[in-house]
């Protein structure tokens, strides 16, 4: 039963894995896909459309030279042909930065210094044209500079800086943030903070950084230097807010690059220019799809028309294909999931029939002796029919399946799994209700959440479930026949002392007894009134219980039948031998309660406090996610979990 446990909870922890990586996997992008983000949309001059992209974080397209080559344009569900696309860095509008940089006495030293070195070749990546602010905090709140492009007088200023005193963090952004205001034609906005502590001394909060981001249209980019008080989960929630991006550095020496790729992510940003071709339309949809080197990337608008004039006739003009009106449609919608996933299951199930070999039959072997059997089979259908009186749509189905599994051997597989499990229903009614319910779901999870890579989990997880409960079925039908086999062993002895022979022995036993094992010995003596030896009864018994206690019975059975001997003392004696057997197991059980309860409390721990992490909060788990570091740290840790599974379950197993 342990190790039932054991196995069901390493599978579940296994897919909470696959959850908890296709979560935030889809929250941005999936695999290859990535996240456009409109940075601003300019109809001022309408039907002159001006577009400002940028990439969502660690994003692999931002590294590239896209060409107008790469971009895709539509205006509801139409091409859009005559476009211009142009980096921002090659454009004559000036970039506004503001560097807001800690000075608090926990950067004495070392981090202080490398902070300026960090903030002049900042500002030396980027253009002439580009304006800067500086401010520095601790205590309180030093604007070194307003906007200017005097690169000089900003680097002058950046060597007045001294570390001392507490952090007033966000009064520090803030002042940074209202530098903007007084800039109203700058329109690409951009803060950069550096801080290596939390919030100690200012008069506001977060939360008043975040509005007052969101209301000057500023994006956010913080770096995290590690240190005692390092906590980036606030500064992480404005970066998150703001579509920028939290960057940690481990020691000062790295921030020197950390602010490198900062000026390439604002540099590497595109304008995306062009006339509507829909100026007299209330209502336009615009997608735009960047594509390159195996990676793509999708952003979408909806926006009013300002211009827009009703047509006096009230003729609407259609917005996209005739047939586009047909995906909003709820059937067809479920139609066309239902095809897919159908496809893919039956392309699975087809798959696998390949790789099975056809199981020769043992008709099929006898053919090359010069002799072949005359067919036994069993028409499903009118079976059906003498026990329904007649086939409906469910029954057919399981009439189809059942041809096309009996060719891989999958319904004398099924058969045998589902007798061992004390299952009334057939194989091919199983198989039927396996492949609707696999369906039915994924396409409910797919309509619901819309995610491909989650519903594939759920789909591999159906797939597993049925079969899980067939193990747990039959683990626990095994365990109530060990239970009554001693007591039944007993009857028997019994019986046979009193001068019943051994079938009238079993017939007691079917009647005295209950199930599963009244089951399987009314089954033996069905089997040897129909013909069949006691020996091959009994051995048929064994294969289908698949225990060892019983193949002893079976074992002592046919050696009294060749030998002779006193039948009913051996069943005493294996009786006896099962019960102080079962005796010693008992006890190894529970001196080994403890070990086995702290494997499964120990594999499913990190599991858990992941997801739950994940759930509560995501921004601190997130940090994982986000970098290689955090990725390989990951991995590393998974690769461990594997190998201290693998050594605590062979160190409470106990072999006997």
């Amino acid at each position: 039963m342990a190790k039932g446990i054991i196995k069901i909870t390493v599978l579940l922890a296994v897919v909470s894995i696959c959850m908890l990586f296709a979560i935030p996997g889809y929250l941005s992008a999936q695999e290859t896909d990535e996240e456009l983000i409109v940075k601003r949309f300019d109809i001022d001059d309408y039907p002159g459309v001006d577009i400002y992209l940028n990439f969502e974080e660690d994003s692999i397209l931002a590294s590239l030279d896209l060409t107008e080559e790469d971009f895709n344009i539509k205006e509801n569900g139409n091409p859009v042909n005559d476009f211009k696309v142009d980096r921002i860095s090659t454009t004559t509008e000036p970039i506004g930065v503001v560097l807001v940089i800690d000075t608090s006495g926990s950067m004495e030293g070392e981090p202080i210094e490398d902070a300026k070195s960090g903030a002049v070749v900042f500002m030396d990546e980027m253009r002439p044209i580009d304006e800067f602010a500086l401010v520095g905090f601790s205590d309180g709140v030093n604007l070194y500079t307003g906007f200017t492009t005097n690169r000089q007088k900003i680097k002058n200023s950046i060597d007045l800086m001294a570390a001392e005193g507490e952090t007033a963090l966000w009064d520090g952004i803030i002042v940074g943030l209202n530098q903007f205001e007084e800039r109203d034609k700058i329109k690409h906005r951009y803060l950069v903070v550096l801080t290596d502590g939390t919030d100690t001394v200012s008069k506001l909060k977060s939360e008043d950084v975040i509005s007052k981001a969101l209301e000057n249209n500023v994006t956010v980019y913080s770096i995290a230097l590690m240190s005692y008080d390092f906590n980036p989960e606030e500064i992480g929630d404005i970066t998150g807010a703001t579509r920028g991006e939290l960057m940690v550095a481990a020691r000062s020496g790295e921030l020197r690059s950390l602010y490198q790729e900062i000026s390439r992510k604002i540099r590497n940003q595109y304008r995306v220019s062009y006339k509507s071709i829909w100026s007299d339309t209330e209502s336009i949809d615009i997608g735009i799809s960047v594509s390159k080197d195996d990676r793509s990337g999708f952003a979408s608008i909806n926006y009013e028309n300002p211009y827009y004039a009703p047509s006096p006739t009230g003729v609407i003009r259609e917005t996209g294909p005739w047939y586009s009106s047909y995906f909003d449609i709820l059937w067809v919608r479920l139609a066309i999931y239902l095809a897919i996933f159908t496809g893919i299951v039956l392309f699975l199930y087809l798959f696998i029939m390949l790789l099975i070999p056809r199981r020769q039959l043992l008709r099929d072997r006898t053919e090359i002796y010069g002799y072949k059997a005359k067919s036994q089979k069993v028409n499903l259908e009118d079976e059906i029919r003498r026990k329904k009186g007649k086939v409906g749509l469910f029954d057919r189905l399981s009439i189809m399946v059942s041809k096309a599994a009996t060719r891989r051997g999958f319904i004398e597989m099924f058969d045998l799994r589902l007798q061992r499990a004390g299952m009334s229903i057939r194989s091919s009614e199983f198989i039927t209700l396996h492949l609707i319910s696999i369906i039915i779901v994924s396409i409910a999870v797919q309509f619901i959440t819309g995610n491909y890579f989650f519903t594939f989990i759920i789909l591999v997880v159906m797939i597993l479930i049925p079969f899980l409960i067939i193990n747990m079925r039959t683990s626990s039908r095994l365990k109530k026949f060990h239970e009554q086999l001693p007591d039944t062993l007993q009857l028997i002895s019994g019986s046979l002392k009193a001068g019943y022979s051994f079938n009238q022995s079993l017939s007691m036993v079917v009647d005295q007894t209950k199930p599963p094992i009244s089951d399987e010995f009314k089954r033996v003596l069905s089997e040897i009134r129909m013909g069949m030896s006691e020996k091959e009864s009994l051995e048929n018994m064994a294969e289908r219980i698949k225990s060892e206690h019983f193949d002893w019975v079976v074992m002592s059975v046919n050696i009294q039948r060749e030998v002779g001997g006193n039948l009913a003392e051996v069943m005493e004696i294996i009786a006896g031998t099962i019960r102080e057997r079962d005796a010693v197991m008992n006890q190894i059980k529970a001196l080994t309660a403890e070990g086995r309860l702290s494997a499964i409390i120990l594999i499913a721990l990190p599991f858990g406090i992941g997801i739950l992490l994940s759930i509560i909060n995501r921004s601190y788990i997130g940090l994982l996610l986000s970098n290689s570091l955090g990725l390989a740290m990951i991995g590393i840790a998974f690769v461990l979990m594997v190998i201290g599974i693998i050594w605590i379950i062979r160190i409470i197993r106990v072999e006997y």
